[in-house]
């Protein structure tokens, strides 16, 4: 089945870990934990606030990492989308998006000191 997948940029973070060297051995490992790290957590905050009814759509959240800097969470059923934003005949369940925003801040920080960690 066709993976549903959401695409975040958050604002910032890619231009400031654009300047900065990650030729760096140390850097580069503080960076891809930061990103794993905060991959699982918003996997596991998706699962926590999935619906379920079968449990299908729980346990098809995943995470596929790409590279240092790149995660995709998000869910292999077809139906996610209409779960998470809702349809006409059904009001939306959030669970993606909720698990991200609670993440984000913990991310920012996250990364910030990993930065500074290896700079030192």
């Amino acid at each position: 089945m066709p993976k549903t997948s959401i695409t975040i940029d958050i604002k910032g973070v890619r231009e400031t870990l654009g300047r900065i060297d990650l030729t760096n051995a140390k850097l580069r490992k503080a960076v891809k934990e930061q990103v794993g790290k905060s991959a699982l957590n918003i996997q596991l905050g998706a699962k926590q606030r999935c619906p379920v009814r079968t449990g299908a759509l729980r346990n098809s959240i995943t995470v596929d990492f790409y590279g240092i800097m790149s995660a995709q969470i998000g869910p292999h059923m077809p139906y996610a989308p209409y779960v998470e934003f809702g349809t006409r005949k059904m009001a939306a369940q959030p669970f993606l998006f909720p698990a991200f925003e609670e993440e984000k801040p913990k991310f920012e920080e996250g990364l910030k000191k990993a930065i500074e960690e290896a700079a030192k």
